[in-house]
């Protein structure tokens, strides 16, 4: 094998391994991220049952207020 051709050899592995790590990571990223978003809905969940449960209880006090 003669210079010229090894190190186009070595180029084409080089950007395989490039391109492969980029694959990799972006699915890494995504990941992360849906579980990111999974637990911020979570928390999104919870804080509305709060506010709900506070405007329940304000209803309640002004149908109290009203009688």
């Amino acid at each position: 094998m003669t210079v010229g051709v090894a190190f186009i050899v070595a180029l084409v592995i080089l950007f395989t391994l490039i391109k492969w790590g980029l694959i990799i990571w972006g699915i890494v990223w995504l990941a992360r991220y849906l579980k990111g978003s999974r637990e911020e809905k979570q928390r999104f969940r919870l804080e509305l049952g709060k506010l709900a449960e506070e405007v329940r209880i304000l209803r309640e006090e002004l149908r109290a207020q009203k009688r």
